[in-house]
């Protein structure tokens, strides 16, 4: 870390001194922004400040207001400006394709920053992963109102991939949970108003109890919160209603407070990295080896880690406020230095002045490593209870399995005992079809209700009208095994043929068949084919 420091000081001091007397050429960079909030706000700060440290950079940005036509035109004009390379954040997925067409006609790379779009060429991408961002919330909702609850949804812009696939890994993590429910969906544009109309959209065709609030951001899970509170949250329901967003701003008001302050149970950090995509930008321009998907990291605020993060992030933005201070002077010095007569004196105030910028660069780096420890931390200790729940999980299945055959056994045993100490007599019970008839129907029983973790033996026992004892007894002389045995294998067949689809995880295909705990799944499977699954 030190020695990217060092080449940092460096590259400053000779751009800052040989910009004194010579005009070399700087590489132009378009960046479009589909709308200028408070996340693509703080994005182009950290644009500014990472081109300090690249003097041989210039930024033209253009913000859209989230009007497809309107970014469309702005591209084409950052376009005729001369570009070397164009930066965009669609939109939507479609709608820019002309303008990408004639980039690419014109021989100027591009690069999608934070959204996608469909059918067009890019030389690389950076932003989060929105699925796993979705898919990591929804888990948060599952556990905090421990896998039951009723939830309301409000999607981000119709059309935007981020929306798309926020709502995707959301959904695909509540469907895990029998017990969990979407109620309510509706759509806003990522701004707070919209939140609180996509909310009452809902609340005109459901009126029951909600539970839990996700919004695709936080500026809208807010919204939905005001209309809520305002109607005493449904009408004196008692429970209080949990509210989960995305961005996590660490600005005044932004999604960090929001937690702190518990207007918001919790947000997904949602990253913006303002350096690392001008160096990606620089790596393409200058030809050097780079990464076409570039993902970056995320994690969860909460009320528990909210007030340090927040310490953290004001004491790294502090120090950029600084650098930009710095960087103001520096440039005021080198246009002075122009006017005097000898280069020693702007060269001895410039050495001071980047000595002091190196000090408090290298303070925001040890703050930033801080920060990241913390993260990392939290994202463990994540990782471990829910290591933790699915264990516990496994061995509750495995005991329901042990005592259902247990009380089969149990149950046939004891009616024996009475049937011989008693005279016999005709059996009080509804008549029991041939055996073919009564194993298809008992097959047809069980497969109906495959993907269900409580079927039980009782279960299927009621729907064909004959008790427990007898279901048992006739499926053991005409089978061999017991109804729980033959569930159990009629579950992990369906399961080797829905491994056959590589687009399937393991946990999908255990939740598919009815197992709650994907590694008590892997252990049956194991088992009864003598290999893992994925083998």
């Amino acid at each position: 870390m030190m020695k990217m420091f060092g080449a940092l000081f460096v590259t400053f001091v000779c751009a800052t001194l040989m910009g004194c007397g010579s005009h070399e050429h700087k590489y132009v960079i378009g960046i479009s922004q589909c709308s200028l909030t408070d996340w693509r706000y703080q994005l182009k700060d950290e644009l500014v400040l990472a081109s300090y440290f690249n003097e041989d950079v210039e930024i033209r940005m253009a913000f859209a207001d989230d009007d497809d036509v309107q970014q469309s035109r702005q591209i084409d004009s950052l376009l005729n400006t001369g570009l070397d390379l164009l930066i965009v954040s669609p939109n939507q997925v479609k709608g820019l394709s002309g303008s990408m067409k004639r980039a690419q006609d014109m021989k100027v790379p591009v690069i999608l920053y934070d959204r996608k779009m469909n059918d067009v060429e890019f030389a690389a991408f950076m932003g989060a992963d929105n699925y796993a961002i979705g898919n990591m919330m929804g888990e948060f909702a599952a556990a905090q109102l421990k896998g039951k609850g009723n939830i309301a949804e409000i999607g981000g812009l119709k059309g935007s991939s981020p929306a798309k696939e926020r709502h995707q890994g959301f959904a695909d993590a509540i469907k895990k949970y029998p017990d969990l429910k979407i109620v309510g969906y509706a759509e806003g544009d990522w701004k707070e108003e919209s939140g609180a109309k996509a909310m009452e959209e809902i609340l005109k065709y459901y009126d029951g109890p909600i539970d839990l609030v996700f919004g695709d951001n936080d500026r809208m899970a807010l919204g939905a919160r005001k209309v809520l509170s305002s109607r005493g949250q449904l009408d004196g329901q008692k429970n209080e209603v949990l509210y989960l967003g995305v961005d996590a701003l660490p600005i005044p008001d932004g999604g960090m407070e929001n937690v702190r302050d518990g207007l918001l149970t919790a947000s997904g950090i949602y990253p913006i990295c303002g350096d690392e995509l001008i160096d990606l930008a620089l790596k393409i321009l200058r030809g050097e080896p780079y990464e076409k998907n570039n993902l970056l990291e995320t994690s969860i605020v909460t009320k528990e880690n909210a007030n340090v993060l927040l310490l953290q992030y004001r004491e790294v933005q502090k120090r950029a406020g600084y650098i930009a201070k710095m960087h103001n002077l520096v440039g005021k010095i080198k246009d002075e230095s122009e006017t005097r007569a000898t280069l020693s004196i702007a060269m001895c105030l410039f050495t001071g002045v980047v000595f002091v910028f190196l000090i408090l660069i290298i303070h925001a780096n040890r703050v930033k490593d801080c920060l990241n420890e913390e993260l990392r931390r939290k994202n463990d200790e994540l990782i471990r209870k829910n290591e933790e729940l699915d264990a516990e999980k496994a061995r509750v299945e495995q005991q329901r399995d042990q005592l259902e055959e247990q009380r089969d056994q149990l149950l046939d045993a004891t009616t024996q005992t009475l049937a011989e100490n008693q005279p016999a007599e005709p059996e009080k019970s509804a008549e029991i079809p041939q055996k073919n008839e009564f194993m298809e129907k008992f097959l047809s029983c069980v497969d109906k209700k495959l993907d269900s973790p409580t079927l039980s033996v009782e279960d299927i026992s009621q729907e064909m009208c004959v008790s427990r004892v007898q279901l048992y007894r006739k499926v053991k002389s005409l089978a061999q095994k017991s109804p729980v045995e033959i569930i159990r294998e009629r579950r992990l067949q369906r399961a080797s043929e829905l491994l056959q689809d590589p687009s399937l995880s393991i946990s999908e295909v255990a939740y598919r068949v009815g197992f709650s705990a994907p590694s008590y799944f892997t252990k049956c499977y194991k088992e009864f084919f003598g290999k893992n699954p994925r083998s």
